[in-house]
């Protein structure tokens, strides 16, 4: 009970690092917020695991002691669904950071966004999921990745960030790490369909950049998505 009591309080604090008082952060400050918040987990996980004991996923808001939060929500995907969940095989992140010190590549904000352009709209659509999921469900959404994966396999010089995005339900960590999960899933798609992975980065924004304001399951579909920005090295 302990070791599931510090690793949320390790998520808050990542949630915490991710989430600073203004809404209005550019991209590039999100992503440094991120590679902090990721490396403060990081470290709270391997504490908890490995060579210092036990660690497992929590499932349910019941194993927590104390008044149960009504925003919980179990990080368990439906795995009982014939559906893709890329996740089942984490890609180590690429090897050159973008916007590092003596990288070859922007920042995020150095990375365009592909809808702006008409050749490249067609082909970088969002790819949506359900509620509480970061499985790759759909004909429509699979057809729409094996696209990019074919863009990227022919433009080898073009690098992409993943965005993953949740709706306005649930804790602000926990979106966080839904929408880390979401893109990494697409990452790990795209791998497996011939792209370079030291080509794909990925970012979560949580619930905290909607797309649609209101409050129906339409707006909230729209919401629950994974976007993309695109830095072509010349």
């Amino acid at each position: 009970m302990k070791k599931h009591f510090v690793l949320f309080s390790l998520l808050g604090m990542a949630a915490c690092l991710a989430l600073t008082t203004s809404c209005h952060r550019s991209s590039d400050e999100v992503w440094s917020d991120s590679k902090s918040a990721g490396r403060h987990v990081k470290r709270g996980i391997n504490t908890l695991g490995g060579k210092h004991g036990e660690s497992r996923q929590v499932r349910s808001s019941s194993e927590f002691s104390g008044d149960r939060n009504d925003d919980f929500v179990s990080l368990d995907n439906d795995s009982k669904n014939q559906n893709i969940h890329a996740n089942d095989d984490v890609l180590p992140q690429p090897k050159e950071g973008p916007g590092e010190l003596g990288s070859r590549i922007p920042g995020i904000d150095g990375f365009r966004d592909p809808l702006q352009d008409a050749r490249l709209a067609p082909i970088f659509q969002h790819i949506h999921f359900e509620y509480n999921s970061s499985l790759i469900k759909g004909d429509e959404n699979l057809a729409a990745l094996h696209k990019i994966a074919e863009y990227l396999k022919k433009n080898s010089g073009t690098y992409i960030f993943v965005e993953g995005h949740c709706d306005k339900r649930g804790p602000a960590a926990y979106n966080l790490a839904l929408g880390a999960n979401r893109a990494n899933s697409i990452r790990t798609l795209l791998a497996k369909d011939g792209v370079d992975a030291e080509h794909v980065f990925t970012i979560s924004y949580g619930k905290e950049r909607p797309i649609a304001e209101g409050d129906n399951e339409e707006s909230y579909r729209q919401n629950r998505r994974v976007q993309f920005r695109i830095y072509d090295q010349r």
